[in-house]
C-alpha cells in the first residue's frame, strides 16, 4: 500500500467514512486517484463539504460529485470561499 492510500484511508476514517472507504477503495484504484497527490490533498475539503454519512451513495454520484468539487477550486473565487489552499 502506498502513502497516499494510507493516507485517503486515514481520511475517509477521520470523516466517519470508513465503510465508504472500504466500498470505494478498488473503483478509486481503477479510477486512478489513489495515485493522484491532487486527490488526496482535496478529500478533506471535500468530504467535509459534502455529507456522506446520512446516506452513502453510489460510486459514480460520489465521483459526480468529486469532479464538480474539483472544478470548483480551479476557481479562485470558490477556493477561497471553500478555504482551500493546496500544497
Amino acid at each position: 500500500m502506498n502513502m497516499n492510500r494510507t493516507q485517503i484511508e486515514a481520511i475517509f476514517r477521520e470523516n466517519g467514512l470508513s465503510s465508504l472507504y472500504e466500498a470505494y477503495e478498488y473503483p478509486l484504484y481503477l479510477h486512478g486517484l489513489l495515485e493522484h497527490n491532487e486527490f488526496t490533498q482535496q478529500l478533506d475539503s471535500f468530504l467535509s463539504w459534502y455529507n456522506f454519512q446520512d446516506s452513502p451513495v453510489p460510486f459514480d454520484t460520489f465521483l459526480y460529485h468529486y469532479h464538480i468539487f474539483r472544478h470548483m477550486l480551479k476557481q479562485k473565487e470558490w477556493a477561497e470561499f471553500i478555504g482551500y489552499e493546496p500544497s
